[in-house]
């Protein structure tokens, strides 16, 4: 690869990038190969294998991460390059690239890497062979003639400072030598560059073929990937807050990105979390949406001043009248219009959300292409995206048997996306007690600064509740005016006692009919 410029000055003006671009371009791949170790080494690996890779891997990395990428050379490539212009333009010309610059690439380092890693791989292995050893034997003799016309015009200044000289004589024939020799080089380059142009519609082809097959398996990986950030990466997504101090994942750096992609990655149960959570935080976010109305104001008086909403109809009656038309604009220029003085109500604070899980181990069953653990924790990342925009406090209550309960919590809905995966991840595997987590919603309700807090508990079926235990949940719960709702999975074995633990109780034997039940607990 040819010895580039200082990047934080210029483009690359040496004849071997394809796409126009400008400093920052090369410094945006150049943080990229820093930041993504994985594609350091693959520059570095497909250099060996063909001269003009690195370069190519650049245009690409460009072509999904620059804004409006375009074939245009910043100067005249090099013959060796000409391969790489090639690639890109069937690279540019396929649909399949249009989808992945959709689906997040430009301006992302992170999706823009992962799209050049899938489809770089899959292009160069279509060239095939030969075309590779007539490429690389293209690019060897480009150097060799460049180093030989320099080495000619270094012997010429050489002679030029020892005129009419034995020694002027000897470099001069050095000079025409090297010369003589670069021609030679430059014939054999022409040869090459015609054998490679002989084979180009075929290749065309075949590299648009790979193209096309490693850009839908780079689609896959950022989708994927993308749907493991947007599910454990922090934030609340779509235009919602993100919470105390913790980073949106929109604001995640690359290095992050990476840690948090290579966690989900070797889980396939996170992986299957992250799959459904979009599809529930879309849900939650909508509910919220839906019963977030601005209170009535409150009329207090009369007023002065010129805020068109609160200005009185005999106000604005000025404006139907021509010769009244001009009152009406210097009352509102001297802010003198009459108008409402109004009275606006604060929204009151709410108590926690707390989400107790039934993990027992007959929550690893499948109901309807879900299991019953996995489709909990997903409602449990919606319930925390809504916790954080509500700035409420979330508690997770891990329950099984009788010695089988973890607490988590996340005050104002604050957690890091280790955090939010270890809650996934937990899984006790045992019975399935209710007295334990009742006990602990209770205490958590009672140490809360709001009332109104929401219970919601996700189980596959309930053996008993004590009279003791019921009793005492009620009057608590009405004395913090708690909301409490109930999901049975796969069974309504314990409806009953369910319905008096709760205000409401949904049986879902498929998770895939889930709607009903979630548009309810996302509405806390």
């Amino acid at each position: 690869m040819k010895a580039e410029v200082d990047i934080s000055t210029s483009a690359i003006a040496d004849g071997t990038q394809v796409l126009a671009h400008d400093a920052y371009d090369v410094a945006a791949f150049a943080q990229a190969t820093e930041d993504f170790g994985r594609l350091g080494r693959t520059v570095e690996e497909s250099g060996a294998t063909l001269g003009t890779a690195p370069s190519l891997m650049r245009d690409l990395f460009w072509s999904f991460h620059k804004h409006a990428p375009r074939v245009a050379p910043v100067t005249s490539l090099s013959p060796a390059y000409e391969l790489n212009q090639q690639i890109i333009e069937q690279v540019l010309a396929t649909s399949e690239w249009q989808e992945l610059r959709a689906s997040g690439t430009v301006g992302d380092a992170f999706n823009s890497t992962l799209a050049t890693l899938g489809v770089s791989a899959k292009t160069l292995a279509a060239l095939g062979e030969e075309t590779i050893r007539q490429a690389n034997l293209l690019h060897e003799l480009s150097g060799e003639i460049e180093q030989l016309y320099a080495q000619a015009e270094t012997l010429d200044e050489l002679a030029a400072q020892v005129p009419g000289t034995a020694r002027s004589a000897e470099l001069q024939q050095q000079a025409e030598q090297a010369r003589t020799t670069a021609q030679e080089k430059a014939a054999q380059a022409q040869k090459v560059q015609a054998q490679l142009s002989a084979g180009g519609e075929k290749r065309e082809q075949q590299v648009r073929q790979a193209a096309r097959q490693g850009l839908k398996a780079a689609l896959q990986e950022v989708e994927k990937t993308a749907d493991a950030i947007k599910a454990f990466g922090g934030g609340g997504g779509d235009g919602w807050g993100t919470g105390d101090g913790v980073a949106s994942h929109d604001t995640l750096s690359v290095k992050a990105k990476l840690k948090l992609a290579g966690a989900v990655n070797k889980s396939a149960k996170l992986q299957q979390i992250a799959a459904i959570a979009g599809r529930f935080k879309r849900i939650a976010w909508q509910q919220q949406r839906v019963k977030v109305k601005h209170p009535p104001d409150e009329i207090a008086s009369i007023t002065l001043g010129n805020q068109l909403a609160r200005v009185l109809p005999s106000e604005l009656a000025l404006l139907a009248e021509p010769a009244l038309e001009d009152l009406f604009y210097l009352k509102y220029a001297e802010a003198s219009l009459a108008q409402y003085d109004l009275i606006g109500h604060e929204p009151q604070g709410q108590g926690p959300i707390i989400l107790a899980i039934d993990e027992s181990g007959s929550m690893t069953a499948d109901y309807g292409g879900v299991t019953g653990e996995v489709w909990s924790k997903a409602v449990m990342l919606a319930l925390l995206s809504i916790a954080r925009m509500q700035k409420r406090d979330f508690a997770v209550l891990h329950f099984s048997g009788a010695n089988n309960l973890k607490i988590e919590r996340f005050p104002k809905g604050a957690a890091t996306p280790a955090q939010t995966m270890a809650c996934a991840s937990h899984f006790f595997g045992g019975g399935t007690v209710f007295e334990p987590w009742m006990e602990q919603a209770m205490l958590l309700v009672e140490d809360a600064m709001f009332e109104k807090a929401d219970v919601i508990c996700l189980s596959d079926g309930i053996a008993s509740v004590t009279e003791s235990a019921l009793r005492e949940w009620q009057e608590k719960r009405a004395a913090r005016k708690t909301r409490a709702y109930g999901i049975l999975i796969g069974t309504t074995h314990g409806e009953e006692v369910m319905e008096q633990l709760t205000d409401m109780v949904f049986c879902l034997d498929d998770l895939r009919a889930d709607l009903p039940a979630l548009e309810t607990i996302f509405s806390v």
